[in-house]
């Protein structure tokens, strides 16, 4: 029996005579506690011991400086089972029972307490330890282990005076590691090591057994508290975590004279995800010696000749611990003496090609269902699979670091005007396009290039987003690129990278290469689509594409979407026939003339509409009317402001005039969105009447389509019903001109703060909202999504934001802000239909909460899909078994 506080137990046993039924969740013993309570419940060789409950953190939260006597109870309590099952008493010198001591949180978490091991060793019980196991040479590096983890981990003396210590020892036995010292050198280590300790901690080392247990699991449950935990919790918002569990276990040594040693080994192999065992041995080490490089490893064959009988038993345990967890797994194991113990089983990190694999044949070997495997990939594992990687030998010349903006790899030569990439493009070199910053006029080179390079701008800059959208490789704000546009050449550091040099970039990793590397094409898709059809069964959130052209709608049905989440309007007048007149419009002094542009405009339109909605068929569209300031449609330099006046035959003083006349201090928050159809009515006009026109002729063919008209940048409800009742009165009109009767949605992209808290108001007047999510993060924040790079990295390292809220949706204020606009939106409008076509609908954790919101849909480019449909479909699982 266990005691409790307020009905939760306060201690768990981990032994096979003590398994009752389950286990308890991890949130009751902490992922370690868990697992090792399942191995001891099927009859796995564990160490004996006891899980202090994250109950007993409570008692640490005030700044508690030594264990309080619940605390100290509770492990009187453990060690009492302890003596039960060893028939050891702890603090004996004559028959030591020396245990370990680690935390066992229910997340990671920044300062958790690694292992303490031989707690309970004192000089005395030195000699004690040599008699049961007539090993001078065990005991005594017992004895200096123990000193250095509680010195370090209890008493906070830094590592260095350790080291150097082991140094000079190692140097003076002539050795080249620890386990090449004798008893003597190590007794003379041990002194030395807890002299150090003392002197560094200013007291002495405890020489009661119990203090020294009381301590350092005291030591766990404090760093629990430790700032930078309670910060990454409150960041990752996870403060409703309980606390820390603490596991205390006998100990098993790896260092007897024979047959010894630790080792862990994966049940698949982590790269390829075959069913083979794959790990590493020491002989006579312990289990932190594997990844403290300080001895090379053997091959996990080496122990098969070591010890045969244990390798085998091993083996065997591998493969049941693999089947009753249903995942496969890495598992750090000791033979002490000949005598195999496991120390811990966790799940195997892979690779993203190996996590498809192991799925997959775990589900047909039986070891676990469709909804199990599918929880056990990473949805951005399904990403990396559907680009090409570099294939890297580790001698590449690396020539800077960028943000890796969009994934895959890319090589090619450098280019550094868009107009020329589309040039070479067109003759079949393969041409990397490097920018300061990209800008909308930019597009042809953007689709023409392998790859884009930019010195500046972060993950929702103009080349991320549109890079992302392509599916094509980018790499962002890599500052210690210079450009000079007027030699065509770069500088990174002391390289020069001069136009048409080779060079390779890596989207996964943000690293940029000299030369040209190779690549390695992916070659899963078949693989890739079984695991889409399980998430495709199990999800109920639907999955949209943002998809620009009959291309991008294609690709769109090719990647699973169920519709188009965001079709942006604007770029289809950066094609090289429409942007003439586009601008033609722009540059017009007054409503004839810009209408007159439009007019020409309007039959292209159309037809971009009619291609889409062909492609598409009855699933949604959404298409939003034009968002960006006019201004970004006119060239910004010199040399294309007087290449536009040529074409246009007007002078470059009035290209120039114009421009002026149109800048912002900050276009972001100027005249765009919504804001223009009330100065420029005509365009929003133009526009409607393209969809509807378009939504009839498709309609005629007998294609049942779902036209969704958004109208973007909306805050107040008063801007929504007037440009509601203007684009209804004007498609009621076009299809009473073609003689067709249609159902039209018309909603609003929500992106305003404002709008997220009167939501109630504006919703009267939305069929659906669509949350963009990236101008909502960077009005919520008061950041510059193209300007944040410079310091947002900074403010990741200090820890004051967990992750960069334009990748991963800040849940706990941006996030607010949208559960709020549902819940207030739905009181006035319950049949609100509510989706999200920001860059975060493409984020696993972020779609994950989007679920949790209630959302309807999510959209993201069409190469983002698979992660979107995947995080769907372990969001459902995972709210089903909450």
């Amino acid at each position: 029996m266990t005691s409790s506080s307020a009905g939760v137990p306060l201690i768990y046993p981990i032994h096979e005579k003590s398994t009752e039924g389950s286990s308890p969740p991890p949130l009751a013993v902490g992922g370690k506690g868990h697992a090792l309570m399942e191995l001891a419940s099927i009859g796995a060789p564990v160490p004996s011991g006891f899980v202090c409950s994250p109950a007993l953190s409570a008692f640490f939260q005030d700044g508690a400086p030594n264990p309080p006597e619940q605390v100290k109870a509770t492990v009187d309590e453990g060690l009492n089972l302890l003596r039960e099952w060893s028939g050891k008493t702890f603090g004996d010198a004559q028959n030591p029972l020396l245990l370990s001591v680690r935390s066992s949180a229910p997340a990671p978490m920044p300062e958790a307490q690694p292992t303490v091991v031989n707690i309970g060793l004192t000089p005395d019980g030195v000699d004690g330890l040599i008699r049961q196991t007539n090993d001078a040479r065990l005991a005594w590096d017992a004895y200096r282990r123990f000193i250095h983890s509680y010195g370090m981990y209890v008493l906070g003396v830094e590592p260095g005076g350790f080291d150097q210590l082991l140094a000079k020892a190692l140097s003076q036995a002539n050795a080249e590691a620890d386990h090449e010292l004798h008893a003597e050198a190590l007794e003379a280590l041990a002194k030395g090591f807890r002299e150090h300790c003392e002197s560094q901690a200013g007291c002495a080392l405890p020489s009661e057994p119990r203090e020294q247990l009381y301590n350092a699991v005291a030591a766990g449950f404090k760093a629990w508290n430790h700032p930078r935990a309670v910060d990454h919790r409150r960041a990752t918002l996870q403060e409703h975590l309980p606390g820390t569990a603490m596991v205390v276990q006998e100990m098993v040594f790896g260092t007897g004279a024979a047959h010894s040693g630790a080792g862990s080994l994966f049940t698949r192999h982590p790269a390829s995800g075959k069913k083979k065992l794959y790990g590493k041995f020491l002989e006579r080490a312990y289990v932190e010696d594997l990844t403290a490089g300080v001895r090379f490893t053997e091959d996990l064959s080496a122990l098969g000749k070591l010890a045969p009988k244990a390798y085998k038993e091993l083996k065997g345990w591998a493969e049941k611990i693999e089947r009753h967890f249903h995942d496969a797994q890495e598992i750090q194991f000791t033979i002490d003496e000949g005598r195999l113990m496991i120390l811990q089983s966790r799940p195997a990190g892979r690779t993203a090609a190996a996590s498809i694999r192991i799925a997959l044949d775990l589900v047909d070997e039986g070891i676990c269902n469709e909804r199990d495997a599918l929880c056990q990939i990473d949805p951005v594992a399904i990403d990396l699979l559907l680009h090409p990687t570099l294939d890297r030998s580790g001698a590449e010349e690396i020539l800077s670091k960028g943000v890796p903006a969009s994934p895959g790899s890319a090589v090619g030569q450098v280019v550094f005007f868009a107009e020329q990439v589309e040039e070479m493009a067109a003759q079949g070199v393969k041409i990397i396009l490097v920018r300061q910053e990209t800008t909308p006029e930019d597009i042809g080179g953007l689709s023409a290039a392998e790859g884009i390079l930019t010195a500046h701008g972060g993950l929702t800059s103009h080349a991320a987003v549109v890079a992302r959208g392509m599916g094509k490789c980018c790499i962002v704000g890599a500052q210690q690129i210079d450009i000079n546009y007027h030699i065509n050449e770069m500088t990174i550091g002391e390289k020069t990278v001069k136009r048409m040099d080779w060079i390779s970039l890596d989207g996964n990793t943000g690293e940029i290469f000299a030369g040209q590397l190779p690549q390695v094409q992916p070659s899963l898709e078949g693989d890739v689509a079984r695991v889409m059809e399980w998430a495709d069964r199990h999800r109920s959130m639907g999955v949209r594409a943002n998809a620009d052209t009959e291309a991008d709608a294609r690709k769109a049905l090719e990647m699973g979407a169920e519709g188009v989440g965001l079709c942006r309007t604007e770029h289809m007048f950066f094609d090289i026939e429409r942007i003439p007149i586009f601008r033609k419009m722009i540059l017009s002094v007054d409503e004839i003339g810009r209408s007159a542009a439009l007019a020409e405009l309007l039959p292209m339109q159309r037809k971009d509409f009619m291609e889409i909605f062909r492609v598409m068929q009855s699933r949604p569209v959404t298409i939003r009317l034009l968002d960006p300031p006019l201004h970004e449609f006119l060239p910004r330099s010199i040399r294309s402001q007087t290449r536009m006046s040529k074409a246009m035959n007007i002078s470059v003083e009035m290209v120039q005039h114009r421009s002026e006349a149109l800048s912002e201090t900050n276009p972001m928050l100027g005249h765009r969105g919504c804001r223009l159809a009330f100065t420029y009515p005509e365009i929003y006009h133009m526009q409607v009447r393209a969809i509807v026109e378009a939504a009839c002729i498709v309609a005629k063919e007998g294609v049942a389509v779902q036209p969704e008209i958004m109208v973007p940048l909306v805050s107040t409800a008063r801007e929504l019903a007037l440009l509601r009742e203007s684009i209804r009165d004007l498609a009621d009109r076009v299809m009473e001109e073609l003689a067709e009767s249609l159902s039209i949605q018309i909603g609003t992209m929500l992106e305003t703060p404002r709008a997220a808290v009167c939501s109630r108001s504006i919703a009267a007047h939305a069929d659906f909202y669509s949350f963009g999510t990236n101008d909502l993060t960077q009005m919520g924040f008061g950041f510059s999504r193209d300007d944040s790079g410079s310091f947002l990295p900074m403010y990741m390292e200090k820890g004051v934001l967990e992750e960069d809220p334009f990748v991963a949706l800040d849940q706990e204020g941006i996030g607010a802000m949208m559960r709020i606009a549902i819940e207030e939106g739905r009181k006035s409008n319950p049949d609100l239909k509510v989706g999200i076509c920001g860059e975060h609908g493409g984020e696993a954790a972020s779609v994950k909460f989007f679920h949790k919101l209630g959302l309807d849909y999510v959209s993201c480019s069409p190469f983002r899909l698979p992660i979107a449909r995947l995080a769907a479909a372990q969001a459902a699982i995972e709210m089903e078994e909450e």
